[in-house]
């Protein structure tokens, strides 16, 4: 059994997998609210931490960019949260403005048929970029009790 987090867009990827059995933590119960230690973002694969120092080409500018929206609307979502909770919105109903960046806990098992097949598929260089951060991790413990038991992966 593995215990996974990553974002709601990840999650709703892998859950496709119809041999594996997962257990997600629910939006509906639980309170995000700052008052519970705020809300949880995945940061996006293309995230540069916009206050750092870069050089001028085109493409590290528009990264910078995408990054400094992303993370203004992640404040924004979770303004808007806490803002719907003070009012007196049940979380059920605040939940509707978190954003797909949303952290969330996954409780995942499979058998090792399984696993290998929700792992080539995932980490290949066609697979989502997060998807495959997270396989990348998802093989770091599976190395830990069956050593080699998943194929090396190559970053493309």
């Amino acid at each position: 059994m593995f215990r996974l987090i990553t974002s709601r867009d990840v999650m709703a990827e892998l859950t496709r997998h119809r041999l594996s059995s997962f257990a997600i933590e629910s939006q509906r119960y639980v309170n995000e609210s700052k008052d519970f230690g705020g809300i949880k973002f995945i940061r996006p694969a293309f995230y540069l931490d916009p206050d750092a120092v870069y050089t001028d080409d085109v493409e590290t500018t528009r990264l910078v960019e995408a990054s400094i929206c992303w993370r203004e609307m992640m404040a924004s979502c979770e303004a808007y949260y806490n803002h719907l909770l003070h009012i007196g919105m049940r979380n059920e109903d605040a939940r509707k403005v978190l954003p797909n960046s949303t952290a969330c806990t996954i409780m995942m098992s499979c058998n090792l048929r399984e696993l290998l097949h929700v792992y080539a598929l995932r980490s290949s260089p066609a697979a989502y970029p997060e998807m495959r951060q997270l396989m990348s991790l998802l093989k770091t413990e599976v190395d830990k009790v069956l050593p080699g038991f998943l194929p090396e992966k190559e970053d493309k």
